[in-house]
């Protein structure tokens, strides 16, 4: 799967590999918007429980509407994954433990 930007972080790379999976497509660039990518709210959902097992913390619903694409999004994990209570975000490969 292509990302479009050289740099990525580690929640990018996951979060890139979870969209491209709902989606069903390989190459998204960090700015480009979930729902102009083809995705609705169902797949949204879908996607919305798949971020909470990979990073250990809940996004609301509406997140994804208010963050549509991955530059975004992965700082709103970035920061949930921050104010997690210690052992609570165990799934984030650097997160708390």
């Amino acid at each position: 799967m292509a990302v479009e930007t050289a740099q990525q972080t580690s929640v990018q790379e996951r979060l890139t590999q979870l969209w491209a999976a709902r989606l069903e497509i390989s190459s998204i660039g960090l700015d480009e918007d979930f729902f102009e990518l083809g995705g609705d709210s169902l797949t949204a959902a879908e996607l919305q429980g798949d971020i909470d097992r990979e990073f250990g913390v809940e996004v609301s619903a509406t997140t994804l509407f208010l963050s549509p694409t991955i530059a975004e999004l992965t700082q709103v994990i970035e920061e949930a994954v921050a104010a997690a209570p210690p052992g609570t975000a165990e799934a984030y490969p650097g997160g708390r433990q």
